[in-house]
């Protein structure tokens, strides 16, 4: 994911560049080594086809071939789509005018043909990289909202909130979030007159109503999501795990923070706290162990303890 990060980074930026880009800039900007920019363009012309070029001399570096030109059916629509989904995510990283002209030249590979062309939806999905989770168990609610949004339909949840309340909220779909492994839904919320963040794990059920609706200006979904986990609290958290749950951790942390070989290894870095991270580090043990801060420790240990007790007030299966 990380090298396939890196090559579409530096497609995107060689796209738009009206000069040869030199090696040192794409290091710098990237945040990795001339070496790596090197590994990752030999990459891209050898596996996938794509005509790199260098000059050499003052004002050298790399550019596209004049005459590249990324083909319709290099994408499927799909694929066309979480492009300019990407694009859309990392709006804040790069300068608007940018992100512009790339869009641009994504509109430019639509087909003349009405039953042909790709539909872009990049507004109903918001791409956050720090982590990602399978969504099988909401395919269901995912699929239903999906055709919501598709149809700008009005929908009712029956919604239990932390408490375990439970209520009917009528609800206009416009964004689905995954945010920290964890699935969301951004609209208009009727009972609220607000737009709301939902979590699909708390909708009980979705009834799709026969209203349509029309999406309200004013709703920021990046802002929203800002204010959703603002109040959270971080921690910077040591820990030590085997190489069996090393793909995991690295998903989890991300490959720069994890050092070591073997069967040890050590990872660090800044997470959100509370009940999210000990379930996280509960689903990873027995392989992990906990080295700072003391505190996420402690609490490791207890819900450790709690579980385990569980199990001692229960008969065992062979007694039943």
């Amino acid at each position: 994911m990380q090298m396939l990060r890196g090559m579409f980074g530096i497609l995107m930026t060689l796209l738009n560049a009206n000069a040869p880009v030199t090696r040192k800039t794409l290091a710098e900007k990237f945040e990795m080594s001339e070496r790596t920019v090197s590994r990752y363009i030999d990459a891209m012309s050898a596996d996938m086809g794509i005509p790199v070029a260098v000059a050499f001399g003052t004002g050298g570096g790399y550019y596209l071939a004049d005459n590249f030109r990324i083909n319709r059916s290099f994408f499927t629509a799909e694929e066309y789509d979480l492009v300019l989904t990407a694009l859309a995510a990392v709006e804040n990283e790069l300068e608007s005018a940018k992100i512009k002209a790339v869009k641009e030249k994504f509109e430019s590979l639509r087909f003349d043909e009405e039953s042909d062309r790709y539909i872009m939806k990049n507004d109903r999905l918001v791409i956050d990289s720090t982590s990602w989770s399978d969504a099988d168990g909401y395919r269901n609610t995912i699929s239903a909202l999906n055709k919501a949004m598709d149809a700008s339909v009005t929908v009712r949840l029956d919604y239990a909130d932390k408490a375990g309340m439970r209520s009917a909220r009528d609800f206009d779909p416009y964004t689905l979030v995954l945010k920290e492994g964890v699935w969301y839904v951004y609209g208009w919320c009727h009972a609220r007159k607000d737009f709301r963040l939902f979590k699909l794990s708390r909708i009980k059920a979705l009834y799709i109503s026969g209203d349509t609706f029309l999406r309200r200006e004013g709703g920021d979904v990046y802002a929203k999501l800002n204010e959703q986990f603002i109040d959270r609290q971080k921690a910077f958290i040591t820990v030590r795990f085997d190489a069996e749950v090393l793909a995991e951790v690295e998903e989890w942390l991300g490959m720069d923070s994890v050092r070591g070989d073997g069967d040890a290894f050590i990872a660090s870095a800044q997470v959100y706290s509370e009940d999210l991270l000990i379930k996280k580090l509960l689903s990873l043990c027995p392989h992990i162990e906990v080295l700072s801060p003391h505190y996420v420790a402690e609490e490791l240990q207890v819900a450790l303890k709690r579980s385990l007790s569980l199990y001692e007030k229960s008969p065992s299966p062979e007694s039943v």
